[in-house]
């Protein structure tokens, strides 16, 4: 794995990337809310491996990138998205997105539809499978459910004991952690904060709200993979409440797209890179076969 820079739309953005070189289409990857690049950490090695050449940014205001304080918005990061791949000269790369990602890159396959940016296919990973004004058609409501936790200034040591705790039942390795840790800063007295400021997380979550996703499902024209999360039992009242969404949103694209496949996850929590980074690299590079790359 290597990182590097790029100063793209007045600023700089940092990424990951494995076998520059490799054959075929290149495969991009793009993170979800609050996330980074490194989540990639345990897939992008696998396909690696197999000869793809594998970029991860970190989106603006996440990870080492430059945080502004406006553009947080879909169509900004798409065109942050859009800037990478000209100035890294990827043509008709294969777009893999997780969570917010998944939205990202449904407004970039619309946008780009065509020309030699355009993506070869989109993969979407737990992530723009349901429309969030849908399942939550109050903003007040939806916002209330969605502001993260206040966690700066949380010692390390009881943060982890946390993460251990949210995450019992698929007991997280010691490098999903790490991955889990670089969305924060520590500090020398080893008390963390969100490297995403929350004000431009809560753009994100609002630009979510907004974004009319089953709109955007007729206007992708390349080959497109859903990979929604079915969570373990027992569900929660809002697993359920998540997974109905996710199932209404994959019966809209199905009635709507003319290129897709939906593959299940089972038992799954949704950072599925994290947990099942070997079943999410095989069906990348199965649907990386399907569409020619």
């Amino acid at each position: 794995m290597n990182s590097s820079y790029l100063l793209i739309n007045g600023i700089r953005i940092h990424y990951l990337y494995w076998n520059r070189n490799g054959n075929g289409a290149p495969i991009i990857f793009h993170h979800g809310l609050a996330s980074n690049a490194r989540i990639w950490e345990m897939t992008a090695p696998l396909l690696a491996k197999m000869g793809y050449a594998l970029y991860a940014l970190d989106a603006r205001g996440h990870g080492l990138s430059d945080k502004p304080d406006e553009g947080y918005d879909i169509e900004t990061i798409t065109s942050d998205l859009a800037a990478f791949i000209r100035a890294c000269n990827l043509e008709h790369p294969l777009l893999v997105g997780h969570s917010w990602g998944g939205f990202i890159l449904l407004n970039y396959a619309a946008r780009f539809a065509s020309g030699p940016y355009s993506p070869c296919g989109i993969v979407l990973v737990d992530g723009g499978v349901s429309q969030l004004s849908e399942a939550l058609p109050d903003w007040e409501e939806a916002r209330r459910m969605l502001t993260p936790p206040p966690l700066a200034g949380m010692p390390l040591n009881e943060f982890i004991t946390r993460l251990r705790q949210w995450n019992s039942h698929w007991n997280p390795s010691e490098q999903a952690i790490s991955i889990m840790l670089a969305n924060f800063e520590i500090d020398e007295e080893d008390r963390i904060y969100p490297r995403l400021k929350l004000e431009s997380h809560m753009q994100i979550v609002r630009s979510i709200w907004d974004f009319p996703t089953f709109e955007y499902y007729p206007k992708v024209h390349c080959p497109a993979l859903f990979i929604p999360a079915k969570p373990p039992e027992p569900m929660t009242d809002m697993d359920q409440g998540y997974l109905q969404a996710k199932e209404r949103g994959v019966a809209q694209a199905q009635a709507t797209m003319h290129h897709l496949t939906v593959r299940w996850m089972d038992d799954a929590i949704h950072d599925i890179p994290l947990q099942r980074p070997d079943q999410l690299a095989q069906m990348i590079a199965d649907f990386a076969t399907q569409v020619g790359v």
